[in-house]
């Protein structure tokens, strides 16, 4: 077989926890179950007509044709690790993306690989993070279980991208709380993901797509200009990320974030997520009078 281009979606599934697992019950009795788990991946993916291109230690590398049904192996691979293997500390870390790739006899590549092995990568024990390139190919029977989980750079890209957390425990998939969308249907959803600030008589939205959000002096470079002789060129920014708000300060005098109901937080070359309702003070200590305060809401 020749090479050939072809849209593939690509799964790593790697094994989390192993390395007490190996302390806790010695090397033999650990290792057989690391491979059980191993070996059970492969076989849901070859039942789901998936290719196991590879293993890795204790890591499966496959391809399928169809991005739904990756996500299918991947819930499978979930549910029989939290059945079988949570009571010990195991669980599976999977990333997916979807895209092109060079498919050979015996491997794949391209930048999908790259994608989906960064996603794996960054997921923690019993989640699946998937690509903007996997949820659009979704249909509404699984899109639904999508949340947005955070905007990053994927390596080698310029620009940040959306990664999502495919919600596959049976208590998450009629929440509607945690629903999302793919991004070009968010509006559905908008009241669960939307940042409203408010500063004197303007009232700005935010959301994940719209991220990072600058708030400074520097009329060039920032999204809200604040005249203002205690705020920075570029004071602080707003980001979206592993389904919050936060807000990074990178200023000289520093920013104070106050949740209602709680003691406000002095950051300064620090950060802090937005949540609920509060305000935001550049420069100086929270002051109801200050013209300049802003206040949030998510």
């Amino acid at each position: 077989m020749l090479n050939k281009n072809t849209y593939q979606a690509i799964m790593f599934a790697d094994v989390s926890g192993s390395s007490a697992l190996y302390k806790q019950l010695g090397n033999q009795e650990a290792k057989a179950i690391v491979d059980d788990v191993v070996s059970h991946m492969a076989a849901t993916t070859i039942v789901h007509e998936g290719m196991v291109v590879k293993t890795i230690g204790d890591e499966v590398m496959a391809r399928f044709d169809s991005a739904a049904t990756a996500c299918r192996v991947a819930i499978a691979i979930q549910e029989r690790s939290s059945r079988e293997f949570a009571d010990i500390g195991l669980g599976i870390r999977i990333g997916i993306a979807y895209g092109d790739t060079v498919v050979t006899p015996n491997d794949v590549f391209g930048d999908t690989v790259n994608d989906a092995a960064f996603v794996a990568h960054i997921a923690r024990a019993n989640q699946i993070l998937i690509t903007q390139g996997v949820t659009d190919e979704l249909d509404h029977s699984l899109a639904p279980q999508c949340q947005l989980f955070d905007r990053v750079n994927i390596k080698g890209d310029s620009e940040k991208s959306i990664i999502y957390r495919l919600a596959w425990e049976s208590s998450q998939e009629n929440d509607l709380s945690t629903r999302v969308m793919p991004i070009h249907d968010l509006t559905r959803f908008v009241a669960t993901f939307q940042l409203t600030l408010k500063i004197g008589e303007q009232v700005i939205c935010i959301l994940p797509d719209q991220t990072p959000y600058t708030i400074g002096r520097d009329h060039n470079k920032v999204n809200l200009r604040m005249e203002h002789s205690v705020c920075s060129r570029e004071h602080c920014h707003i980001e979206f990320r592993r389904g919050k708000y936060v807000l990074v300060d990178h200023s000289t005098n520093g920013t104070y974030v106050h949740e209602e109901n709680k003691t406000p937080i002095y950051l300064r070359r620090e950060e802090a997520p937005l949540q609920g309702k509060g305000v935001i003070s550049v420069g100086q200590q929270v002051n109801p009078s200050n013209p300049w305060l802003i206040h949030f809401q998510h």
